[in-house]
């Protein structure tokens, strides 16, 4: 998602999203951001490609609201799209008490089939405490955590007990900021991980996405 700004240009969600969190206008926002991805699917599966899905960022707020399983549910029924399809990576800051609310928020969304991700781990509260207290099905490990790996073996087998301990847990594993061919080869040797960032592509508009996925099919990247 992109903000087309008359003055500025493109703005990444960086610059806006936490204003609009902070507004009136977040569970608006939410909404139209799970009909967009509906719409999305449900193309994607008129073109052939209905076992693909698509990950939406929220924030802990939205993500605990009450009704959001329910308006998923009625979005996505709308468009005979199943919500086993959409993944929901939580965002932001995880305030350390109120994890009892953000895990059964988790596990209501889980139960009408989403799958919820930890985006961005090790970038704010412990680490370790999310994995043990969150039932997220994805773990995606923070961009910094990438930064100096492998050069630097100390930080390299951070990550490696990281990802072994999340995967202990039954988590699935993504990396994020992969952006050169050592830290793709290292990727590798951990077998069964996802990676994502700029050594695999750049962010790409819907519809050059679309190509993408009807010359490759899935486009993913896994170990």
């Amino acid at each position: 998602m992109r903000w087309r700004h008359p003055d500025d240009g493109i703005l990444a969600p960086a610059r806006f999203i936490s204003l609009v969190e902070d507004s009136i206008l977040a569970r608006r926002f939410t909404e139209l951001l799970i009909e967009r991805a509906a719409d999305t699917l449900q193309r994607w599966q008129q073109s052939g490609h209905g076992d693909l899905s698509l990950a939406i960022n929220l924030g802990a707020a939205e993500l605990a609201s009450a009704d959001l399983p329910q308006r998923i549910q009625s979005i996505f029924a709308a468009r005979e799209i199943l919500p086993g399809r959409l993944e929901i990576e939580l965002t932001g800051a995880v305030q350390p008490d109120r994890l009892d609310g953000l895990a059964e928020a988790m596990r209501a969304v889980q139960a009408i089939g989403a799958q919820v991700a930890l985006d961005d781990l090790g970038g704010g509260y412990n680490s370790l405490t999310l994995l043990q207290q969150l039932p997220a099905d994805i773990v995606k490990f923070d961009r910094s955590y990438l930064a100096n790996v492998p050069a630097d073996g100390e930080a390299t087998r951070t990550i490696e007990m990281l990802v072994k301990f999340a995967r202990g847990h039954g988590k699935q594993i993504v990396l994020s900021g992969v952006e050169t061919h050592a830290q793709f080869a290292w990727a590798q040797s951990l077998q069964d991980v996802n990676v994502q960032g700029f050594y695999i592509d750049k962010p790409h508009d819907e519809t050059r996405v679309g190509e993408l996925i009807n010359r490759y099919g899935n486009p993913s990247t896994c170990f």
